[in-house]
């Protein structure tokens, strides 16, 4: 496939192309990243669950008088949303000593890059893989946005690299005063990016709309004569985020465990909605349809029967503990094994920190393993920024000259914070008057080092600045007026 997309004839490449989107829409990847986006909108299985019976000669029926009762429980939203706030409801940092440097990155980190990293780890988590795409915006500055891996196809050459992108979406058109969907495709390599679209056979051929096709990656106007140019990357502009070393989405953990729940809680409320009045035994009934029988029973509350006919009522026990039980341990897992913070546990009462911590820890290592991943791409991205900066400026930035900053928040108990503040103050305190009280005896000058340490302060800055003073003999005790 590799040969039939380089061959630049758009013909060839149609037929490749479409031959690898009808590959791509039925791969097992592509059904688990759709699984993964439904339970995220609560389109859970338990909302095609349907009820059948055996009717008197045999057949299967649908039951439509029985409550059937469709509730998506969405943990996995929760879950999901977890894991990305957890990591980045405190905005992404890039410091630098150069302040140049910092003025100069907050053209590119601004509020839409918190946004669409944001985005990008949501997309990871509930696709398995989610992809970064670098591009020039109207002004002509570097941007990035989010490349749905959904419709994003890699295409890897003979070394099994990745040499190619093709990236597909549905557009809608006007043909003929009516509106109809095609498929418009991009097939994208380290220099350009070609166009096609698919034609009333469904079969992709070139692509009239853009106005150079192919394209180079970074194209500008000329302001005077309107003519287009522009040039590649000289790389392929997708970054990958991949969710976790086996490409597996987060849902997948927890699917099964989320679907017994499900059924669980509908069952439940489907007996509550049944058998909220009791079950009637009738004998010597006239009728000979069923349905009748109780219709006439939920409408009317009356019952026709023969002479010798009547109508037993006959109480039914739910198992409502065994299934709360069954809810309670379903839940657990859920959020054992889908590595989340239950916020409903109550535990004995005793919310400190290490306790609240001790509750963070399964939610702590999932994000340890996603902010692994995470600074790799970061990092990719800042080697984009800073050789950006580095052409408009005429300058020489490297890596090294920046440090990303990733700070968690996590609820806190505040008194117990307060107290532990609290505790380490009187302790400085109670520190520093033995290191004055012991300076006659231990010098002037280990005692200020001493007293530098205590208040986390440099010796070195407290020495330049008593430079030319002489302290020697100086009163230390009077520091404790």
């Amino acid at each position: 496939m590799i040969e039939e997309l380089r061959s630049g004839n758009f013909q060839t490449m149609g037929k490749a192309v479409g031959e690898a989107i009808r590959m791509d829409k039925n791969s097992p990847l592509k059904e688990k990243m759709r699984e993964g986006i439904r339970y995220y909108n609560y389109e859970h299985d338990i909302m095609k669950r349907r009820i059948f019976y055996m009717d008197e000669t045999g057949n299967l029926r649908e039951e439509t008088n029985r409550s059937n009762v469709l509730i998506p429980h969405a943990f996995f939203t929760e879950l999901v949303d977890q894991k990305v706030q957890y990591l980045l409801s405190n905005p992404v940092e890039f410091t630098s000593e150069d302040e140049t440097l910092m003025q100069r990155l907050e053209e590119y980190i601004d509020e839409d890059f918190q946004l669409f990293l944001n985005e990008l780890m949501e997309g990871s988590s509930k696709k398995a893989r989610e992809y970064a795409f670098a591009y020039r915006n109207s002004e002509g500055r570097l941007t990035f946005q989010v490349a749905d891996a959904l419709k994003l196809i890699p295409i890897y050459d003979g070394n099994n690299e990745i040499a190619m992108y093709i990236r597909y979406y549905d557009s809608e058109v006007t043909k003929a005063g009516q509106p109809i969907t095609v498929t418009r495709a991009e097939v994208w390599d380290e220099e350009r990016v070609w166009y096609l679209v698919t034609d009333d056979n469904g079969d992709f051929v070139f692509d009239e709309r853009p106005a150079l096709n192919p394209r180079p990656h970074q194209v500008i106007r000329h302001p005077k004569t309107g003519e287009l140019k522009g040039k590649g990357w000289g790389f392929l502009p997708f970054f990958e985020l991949r969710n976790n070393n086996a490409c597996k989405t987060d849902l997948e953990p927890v699917k099964a465990l989320i679907d017994d729940y499900d059924i669980m809680a509908c069952s439940l409320s489907n007996n509550l909605e049944n058998f909220q009045e009791a079950i009637y035994v009738v004998r010597g009934y006239n009728g000979t349809d069923l349905d009748n029988l109780t219709k006439s029973i939920k409408s009317r509350v009356t019952i026709q029967t023969g002479q010798d006919g009547g109508v037993d009522v006959k109480e039914v026990n739910i198992p409502y503990e065994a299934r709360k039980v069954k809810l309670e341990l379903d839940k657990e897992a859920i959020y054992k094994f889908g590595m989340g913070f239950d916020s409903t546990a109550l535990g004995d009462g005793n919310i400190t920190n290490v306790v609240i911590k001790s509750r963070y820890s399964l939610l702590d290592l999932k994000a340890n393993k996603a902010e692994i991943r995470l600074r790799k791409l970061l990092k990719d991205l800042l080697a984009l920024i800073l050789e950006d900066i580095n052409s408009r400026h005429s300058s020489n930035y490297q890596l090294s000259d920046v440090e990303i900053h990733i700070v968690r928040s996590t609820v806190i108990n505040e008194n117990d914070e307060t107290a532990k503040i609290f505790k380490e103050e009187e302790t400085r305190k109670l520190l520093i008057g033995n290191i004055l009280a012991s300076a006659p005896r231990i010098g002037d000058d280990e005692a200020l080092r001493l007293l530098c340490e205590a208040w986390d302060i440099s010796l070195e800055e407290v020495q330049e600045a008593l430079a030319g003073q002489d302290y020697s003999g100086f009163d230390m005790g009077a520091l404790n007026a």
